[in-house]
This record gives C-alpha cells, sequence and structure tokens, in this order.
C-alpha cells in the first residue's frame, strides 16, 4: 500500500466518525440581546415592511418596502418566563419548536452585507467546481471507452474530482460556520439564540475521498500490469 493511499484511507475513516458524531451531538454557541423590552408578537403588517400611501384621487396604495432574508437555526432559550406556541385544532393541542427561521430585515436597515457576499461566493465556487468535476468525468469516460483504465490519467482525473469535491465541502462549511458566527452577534430574536449546525451534505467529503482512495487503486493496478507485462 502507498503513502497516498494510506493517508486518504485514514482521512476516510476520520471523515465518518467525525460525521456520526456532528450528526449525534450538538456543538454550539449563543448570543441573545439583553433588552427587557424585546417580545415576539403576531401582527397584521409592520410598517419597517409595508405601508399604505394615499394618493390625490382617494385610492390607497400599499407599498412593499425592499428587505433581505436569512435563513438561520435556531433554538429557545427555555428561560422561566418565556411563552411557547401552541396548535389547537380538531381537539388536538401541540407545542411548536421552531428550530429553522427565516428572518427578513428591512434593506434599510442592514448595515453590512458580509453574509450576502459570502453565501454568493460560496454558490459560484460551488458552481466552478460543478463545471470542473464535468470536465473530468467526460474525459474519464473517454479514458474507459478506448480500454485505458489502469493508466496515470485515469487515476489523476479521480483524484482531481475528489479533492474538489472535499475541498468543496470544507470551503462551505467554512463559509456556513463564518456567516453563522455573524448572524449570532449581530442578530437577535426574542426568547430564541441562533446556533450553528453543520447542514453541508457529508457526502460530499466522503465520495471525494472514496474517489481519492479509487484513483490510488488504478496506479498499484497499473504497476502491477506493468510487472505482468516485464514478467512475460
Amino acid at each position: 500500500m502507498n503513502k497516498k493511499l494510506k493517508i486518504y484511507c485514514t482521512l476516510f475513516v476520520v471523515a465518518i466518525i467525525i460525521l456520526a458524531l456532528t450528526s449525534t451531538f450538538h456543538y454550539s454557541s449563543a448570543s441573545w440581546s439583553s433588552d427587557p423590552e424585546e417580545k415576539m408578537e403576531l401582527v397584521e403588517s409592520a410598517p419597517e415592511f409595508m405601508s399604505n400611501d394615499t394618493l390625490a384621487n382617494g385610492e390607497v396604495v400599499t407599498k412593499r418596502h425592499p428587505y433581505i432574508g436569512y435563513e438561520v437555526n435556531v433554538e429557545p432559550r427555555n428561560s422561566p418566563n418565556q411563552k411557547i406556541l401552541l396548535s389547537k385544532s380538531n381537539g388536538q393541542t401541540y407545542r411548536i419548536n421552531m428550530t429553522k427561521v427565516n428572518l427578513e430585515v428591512p434593506a434599510s436597515n442592514v448595515h453590512s452585507y458580509l453574509p450576502m457576499i459570502l453565501i454568493v461566493s460560496s454558490a459560484l465556487v460551488a458552481i466552478i467546481v460543478a463545471i470542473w468535476i464535468v470536465v473530468l468525468v467526460f474525459k474519464l469516460i473517454r479514458n474507459i471507452r478506448k480500454g485505458e483504465i489502469f493508466v496515470t490519467k485515469v487515476s489523476k482525473y479521480m483524484e482531481t474530482a475528489g479533492i474538489l469535491l472535499s475541498a468543496l465541502y470544507l470551503y462551505t462549511l467554512l463559509i456556513s460556520y463564518i456567516t453563522t458566527q455573524y448572524f449570532i452577534q449581530n442578530l437577535h430574536i426574542a426568547d430564541y439564540y441562533i446556533v450553528f449546525k453543520n447542514e453541508c451534505n457529508g457526502m460530499y467529503i466522503l465520495t471525494g475521498l472514496a474517489l481519492m482512495i479509487i484513483s490510488q487503486i488504478i496506479l498499484m493496478g497499473k504497476d502491477l500490469k506493468e510487472e505482468q507485462e516485464l514478467t512475460i
């Protein structure tokens, strides 16, 4: 077993353990407002998001103000005086626990576009990586059709695709963590705090590492094939 294969196999096992732990245990850092008058209430409309203007002819026009939406994971603070959401229907009573919400912030109150920049950059990187991998797959298929399987080029294509998938997972995870930390420090929700949860698709890094392992197995097959040809 060559050195790279040992490293990739070790990383694959470590990745499985870490993914299993992160899905079993919950790690979070939290921050919330100390405003004693904070509250969460149900209203028909808010002037920050919608207002009614009366025209000269008496017609009332509803004007919607621009806003920016952020999707965040949340957990209740569980304070003694915290109110809870209940749903009563057909004789059934349910307690509603929010775990993910879409916060809409008036555009006029947005002081930094860092989260949007990070999210857009993450999407662009994902598109570039996807295109790169598609190109590698076409090259791989072309070599396989030619009967060239245990060759250096096929191994290199697989290894590169694996590295790209693994790097995409780690990059997405980093962007998600940085964005969430920004939200924790700058956004506050009454009775809830924002938390970080790893929602990145773990199959990216597992598939990437698996491709990297296969690439080294192909190289080993190539070496065995050359030894057999020399022997013959």
